[in-house]
């Protein structure tokens, strides 16, 4: 519609339909005009906007064409608020101006990019009749159907109903997806009011059809050797296989998810070109890409369409941060360490630390956000020690060195057999009852057994915690290892667990329900313990990851969450 719309502009410009001033007018005036036209044609909006700036002043000959474009070009600069300006200033001193119909066609697409839809449908409204208004209705169609907030729609629907366009494209969404059996008497109505094709909206096949578009962006690297790849993409296979499970069990429950896969490769390149398909502004939701450079080119894209999108894998919260449309399907490093933090503040006495941290960035950044929590908290840190794990000598010494006087906790990040050993001997000789904070991958240091682990009190951050006594990990297991014939990796519990969580939520809530999952708080998953995007402490705030980290503890040789979320 913008590339429509910047046709029609500029058959504008080139008719002459816009009235030139006298011949009388200074010849600077008219080459700062004729200058301000040709960059506008280049697409140079910018440049554009500085030539016809002066020139839309009451005293200009040139004020109102001056005006309009200086608009346009602002609009194509993605400055709508100061196209809506001069477009106030066009209309408050040139009211009768011949181009008024076109000015108000721009209004319109201005309030529609800073999302007054309301007031845009009412400005098109002023344009039945008119030369303009065949477009019009092109234009409210194509922001009507990027307009993916149910709520929103159904409020427009109330106030303009019985605008036939703004009724058809919510119809269209009820069987492309938002259709529920309570809707039945809504789409009836719509149907019957403005003489749409009831073959196309009642029968049983459109009633049965509908459900929800989900592009899936992975690497899969489909155009590489597979002898060279298989192990490397291996997980992105697991994932995608807990997707279709999770993809066939949804439709068991009446909820069509619609899966668009696209090979993306490992770069830029391949995310661009398939965000460039004319299908993903049709999109319900994006799942991918994982890589941060192709999830940066994905997330301004998510930003620019109004799309949700959900990175399965990453931990980093600068992905999301600032990004409402981004979401982190696991919690950030930041999260973890911060929900460990106030476990240990709450549960641990004495209010005092001792953080003793790896020297790798993963490790020091963690440790970071820890000791920032626990004072913030009005914790107090004794002691905060960088180890380099790598050296053993050198490490023993820092753990020897240790005063454990008056210290209600340890917490120790780093995930190497060296740090594990000589923090677990240190409270075995020393401090046996002292709660030591850390990372589950102790667990798999066969250096120190699960029963040394158990007799200490040592608490386990466990993000991608599953509890395998649950009948849901059992059946699970089950499904999946009778369908591809081999058991399910960590990443194939993702890839459920994942398109599971913002399936229903798309059911439920529509494409938009980035304000819904605040009112949920945190709920149970099928496997993870807890899910959800609202921080216990900031409840009326969507948070970008999941604020749920399990904490963990041997009991008798079982895994226990300590922090359960009922």
């Amino acid at each position: 519609m913008m590339k429509r719309f910047w046709n029609m502009a500029t058959g504008l410009l080139l008719a002459g339909a816009l009235a030139l001033p006298a011949q009388a007018q200074v010849q600077d005036a008219a080459t700062q005009y004729s200058n301000g036209k040709i960059l506008l044609q280049q697409q140079r909006f910018d440049q554009a906007m500085a030539e016809f700036m002066p020139l839309t002043g009451n005293n200009s000959p040139y004020a109102p064409e001056a005006s309009y474009f200086y608009a346009l070009a602002a609009l194509k600069a993605n400055k709508p608020d100061e196209a809506w300006q001069m477009l106030q200033q066009l209309q408050n001193d040139n009211p009768k101006w011949a181009g008024m119909a076109d000015a108000d066609y721009l209004l319109a697409n201005v309030l529609f990019e800073q999302g007054e839809y309301e007031r845009a449908l009412s400005k098109l409204q002023e344009l039945k009749g008119s030369a303009v208004a065949s477009d019009a209705e092109g234009l409210k169609r194509f922001y009507l159907n990027r307009l993916n907030d149910r709520a929103a729609f159904e409020r427009l629907l109330q106030k303009f109903d019985s605008d036939k366009t703004v009724a058809q494209v919510y119809a269209d969404k009820l069987i492309g997806g938002w259709y529920r059996p309570e809707d039945r008497r809504t789409l009836e109505n719509i149907v019957s009011r403005h003489n749409l094709d009831s073959s196309r909206y009642l029968s049983k096949e459109a009633l049965s059809r509908q459900g929800y578009n989900v592009a899936v962006l992975l690497p899969f690297q489909l155009n590489q050797d597979p002898a060279v790849t298989a192990r490397k993409s291996q997980f992105v296979t697991d994932m995608y296989a807990g997707m279709k499970l999770a993809q066939d069990t949804l439709r068991e429950q009446g909820i069509n998810l619609n899966l668009y896969t696209y090979d993306t490769s490992a770069d830029t390149v391949g995310v661009k070109r398939v965000l460039d398909l004319p299908e993903m502004e049709q999109m319900s939701l994006i799942i991918g890409p994982i890589y941060k450079a192709a999830a940066r080119v994905a997330a301004r894209y998510a930003t620019q369409h109004n799309i949700n999108i959900v990175n399965p894998l990453s931990q980093d919260l600068d992905m999301a941060l600032g990004n409402g449309n981004v979401f982190l399907f696991e919690s950030s490093v930041a999260t973890q360490a911060r929900q460990a933090a106030t476990y240990a503040y709450e549960h641990f006495s004495p209010k005092t630390a001792i953080i003793i941290y790896d020297s790798t960035k993963e490790d020091t950044t963690f440790a970071g956000y820890y000791r920032r929590q626990f004072l913030k908290l009005g914790g107090k840190v004794k002691a905060y020690k960088k180890i380099n794990a790598t050296k053993p000598t050198a490490t023993a010494d820092v753990f020897k060195g240790l005063d454990l006087k008056d210290t209600g906790h340890m917490a120790v990040f780093s995930d190497r057999m060296t740090a594990a050993v000589n923090a677990t001997s240190l409270l075995q000789s020393k401090a046996p009852t002292m709660p030591l904070v850390t990372y589950d991958a102790w667990l798999d240091i066969n250096q120190i057994s699960l029963r040394q682990l158990d007799n200490l009190e040592v608490y386990f951050i466990s993000p991608r915690y599953i509890d395998r006594q649950s009948p849901g990990h059992q059946w699970f297991r089950e499904e999946y290892i009778q369908r591809y014939n081999l058991p399910p990796s960590v990443y194939a519990y993702i890839g459920f667990e994942m398109l599971y969580y913002f399936g229903t939520r798309l059911q439920q809530y529509g494409p938009q329900f980035n304000q819904q999952l605040v009112a949920e708080g945190i709920l149970p998953g099928v496997f993870y313990s807890g899910f959800g995007y609202t921080s216990p402490n900031e409840r009326q705030q969507l948070q970008p990851d999941n604020q749920y980290v399990p904490i963990t503890k041997l009991e008798d040789l079982q895994l226990v969450v300590v922090n359960p979320v009922f």
